[in-house]
Order: structure tokens, then sequence, then C-alpha cells
């Protein structure tokens, strides 16, 4: 059963929509543009002090649309000064370098250099299988792919991890980050249930190196990058990311928040170690999915769920929101970011849509902020003009930019209830039963797509309101 990504009930009940005409355009519609903004800047509300994130959606054939909201670096970054988030941004993928790595294990099966059913001694040194990792069976690299190997994750190596984190320029091998992991102990015997660790994906990354005898920077650089012309993407020489760039900031209970935007990328080897920007994200995520990356016969094994497996394929992660699939990865080190395809069939995303984000700090709750609110608007946004006259009270103007003038009959409502995407209460009031005219000022209100709804003892009517 796939991971439920949820949203707030009284969102669910109030989503009403307003075009029904299929956006053609490079751009989004206004509406949408200004929409999309809003959730950007409900992303970075609270929390660290200066929050920022960044993010693209494409519609497939139809429109783009990008932006940033909050800060790339928040001034705490020793050599780097403050500096406002841009849409254009380079910043350190995380996780999302693990779909890159399955795809060049899954392009060395497709020419014949290696079968993922193999077990990993037929690859790696004997000392390095049977000294340090010591399964109690042999492991395939098809569970390492798919995190059912047992072998403990190197992040949860409390030893290594302070390691990093006092000597963040340190450089690291993959022999060590594979001992971080190994030396935990085995978690449970190969194929037996399902752990994420990266640790399997710095053993897959040193497959890598064995089988093309070459570097596994070069090999994904051969494969990935240069053919899809990644002009953005990188596994980085140096420590600080080149040009403007997100940072990374994690809370580990310490005044400021640690500082990870400049770290030695070997820290990341083949596990998260990928500098992009969501531009380039996108453009790869398509290519995979459209079969330029992988044959057919190799992306289907990607996207095969073990049955040992907790919804996740070969570098793919499989969830569910709204009721649609929701396909890709989540990466996160020192900041939180997303690769996802939401597969839905919509007035607005009629061949679904691709979404790339970073947030500058580890931890968001990427699936509140991000995931379920542009879900919601893409998949939702479908009452026609037509139709919104139709409804029993009005509003004028919509779009509006500050006071809002409701009509509606003399006494049908008792109450008044407006939520902004992500279900949030922005004001609400009792109605009058001897009146049928309402005027508010919400001029405090931020820019953005809201649902208004009129309730009484017998009925409710929804309707979508603009401010600009």
């Amino acid at each position: 059963m796939k991971k439920n990504l949820t949203l707030p009930v009284c969102v669910m009940i109030l989503i009403t929509g307003l075009f029904s005409n299929r956006v053609i355009a490079q751009t989004p519609s206004q509406v949408i543009a200004d929409s999309l903004q809003s959730i950007l800047d409900n992303a970075v509300s609270g929390g660290f002090t200066h929050p920022g994130v960044i993010m693209k959606v494409t519609v497939p054939g139809q429109w783009s649309w990008s932006s940033a909201s909050g800060y790339a670096i928040s001034g705490q970054t020793v050599g780097q000064p403050q500096s406002l988030a841009s849409a254009n941004m380079k910043f350190r993928v995380g996780s999302i370098t693990k779909n890159m790595v399955a795809a060049c294990i899954l392009k060395l099966q497709e020419d014949g250099l290696l079968n993922i059913n193999d077990p990993i001694a037929n690859y790696l040194r004997p000392t390095l299988v049977n000294d340090t990792i010591q399964s109690t069976e042999p492991v395939s690299i098809r569970q390492l792919l798919n995190h059912t190997s047992g072998i403990a994750n190197s992040g949860d190596n409390n030893g290594c991890q302070m390691n990093v984190l006092t000597n963040l320029l340190g450089s690291h091998t993959l022999e060590e980050a594979i001992y971080c992991g190994a030396s935990l102990g085995e978690i449970f015997p190969p194929g037996f249930a399902w752990a994420y660790s990266n640790t399997n994906y710095s053993i897959l990354a040193m497959i890598i190196e064995e089988v093309s005898g070459m570097s596994y920077k070069t090999f994904l650089n051969q494969e990935i990058i240069q053919p899809l012309n990644l002009q953005n993407t990188e596994i980085p020489a140096a420590s600080q990311i080149s040009g403007a760039h997100m940072g990374c900031y994690w809370f580990l209970g310490t005044n400021p928040w640690t500082d990870l935007s400049v770290i030695n990328p070997t820290t990341y080897t083949g596990w998260a170690d990928v500098v992009s920007t969501t531009d380039d994200i996108i453009t790869y995520y398509a290519a995979l999915r459209n079969g330029s990356v992988l044959s057919a016969t190799e992306l289907a094994l990607m996207y095969t769920i073990d049955p040992a497996s907790y919804d996740y394929g070969m570098g793919l992660d499989f969830y569910m929101v709204l009721g649609s699939d929701y396909i890709g990865h989540y990466g996160e080190v020192g900041n939180t970011s997303g690769m996802f395809f939401g597969d839905i069939n919509s007035t607005l995303a009629p061949n679904g849509y691709y979404i790339a984000y970073n947030f500058n700090t580890q931890g968001s709750n990427m699936q509140t902020l991000i995931d379920v609110p542009v879900m919601n608007l893409l998949k939702n946004f479908t009452l026609s003009n037509d139709e919104i006259q139709q409804s029993t009270f009005s509003m004028s103007p919509n779009p509006a930019t500050s006071t809002v003038q409701f009509n509606y009959p003399e006494g049908s409502f008792q109450y008044i209830h407006i939520v902004d995407l992500q279900g949030r209460e922005v004001y609400n009031n009792e109605l009058s039963l001897a009146s049928s005219q309402l005027a508010i000022d919400l001029s405090d209100l931020q820019k953005g797509t809201y649902f208004v709804s009129l309730s009484g003892a017998r009925s409710q009517k929804t309707q979508t309101l603009i401010l600009k």
C-alpha cells in the first residue's frame, strides 16, 4: 500500500477551483502563478530565522513556472553574505542522487556489464564483503537498490556523524562510508524486510567504479549529465558550491543552527553528493521517464516494488497524494529537497506534472508545505466562471486587492469562513440573518488563492477568491 500524504479535511471540503479552459501558454495564468507563489511564501512563514525555498513546476506540453521565497544564505555561513533566494540557484540535492545512481547501475546492466540479481561478492573484493559487511547471507545488487539488504545506515552511526560535524572539510572514502554503516551490524537478513540505508548506495557507487573502470563521478557525468546537457549539475570538487546557491542549515539542538553549506562533497559520495538546479532536476527526471536515459526494460525495473520493500522501487519512492500517484525522491543534507511526478489528469495538468524544490533547512515538513498544496491546486482548480456565477452567493470584485463585497439571499447563511490553500483559516465571522450583504477588508492577507465558505443550518456553499 502506497504511503499517503494527506490534506486537512477542511480543504478537501472546500475545494472548488476556478477555470475550465486548458492552459496552453508557456507560462501559467497570473492566477495560477500567484497561487503557486502563495504556497512558497507560506512555506517560509516560520521556524528558522532566515528560511528560504525555491521551486519549479512543469506541466508537460503546457507550461512551466519557477520562483523563490525567503533567503538562500542565512547570514551565518562563513565567508558568504546574507542573500535572497532566486529560482535558478544551485543546491545540494541530497538523496535525489540515489535515483541517478540507480539509473547508472541499470545502465551497466543494460550494457551487459553486470546483473542486479548477482551477489555483490561478484564485483567487490572478498575482504570488504566478508570482513566489513559480514551479512549472514549473500547480498544482491537488487537488494542494495531497493533497500532490502539489511545493511545498516551509515547515517545512524553517531561516531561517524560527529566526525563529520566537527570536521566539515575532511575527506571521506567509500571504504569509510561503508564501514560506518556495516560496523553497526546487520539489521535483518538480506531480502527479509526494508530499511532505508545510505550505505547501500555507497556500495553501489563502489560497484560502478569496479565495473566501469572509471570513477563514479566520471561515470555519472558520462552517462547522465553530459548526454542530457545538464549544465548546472555536477558532483562538485570543492567544498563550497560555485556560483549562487542555497545554503544548508540543520537544527541539532544548537543555537544558531548547524551550518552545512560548506562541506567536503566526499562526505556524501554515491548517496547525496550531486549539486543541481530545479530546472536540471526536472529535465533529468522527464528524460528518465520518457526513456531517454534507460531502455523500457530497465526503466520498468526501477519502478518494480519488491514485496519486502516499503513502497520503494530502485531509487524511486512511491506515495499517494489526494488519491493520485506521487513518485520520486526526497533529499536531506542540511536542507530539504524534492523531485516528483504527480500522476494526475486535470484541466491544469492533463498529463500530470513535475515538481522540484529545495528548502535551505533540513527537516522541513515538505509534504504539508509543498506537496499537498500544489497537488490540491493543480488537481482541483476546475470550475468555470459560469459555474461560479450560478452559486448562491457572489463576491465582488474577484480577483480583488483589498475590500470584497459579499451578496447572498437574506437569512440563507449564518457563518463565513476563509481558508488558504493549506487549510489554515484566515478569517471567520457570524452573519446576521437579517442581512444580505457583507464587506470585508482582506488587504492584510497575502496575494494568492483562498476558499470562501458560507454556511447555514441546511446548506454550505464554497467559492474561490483570488487576491492579487
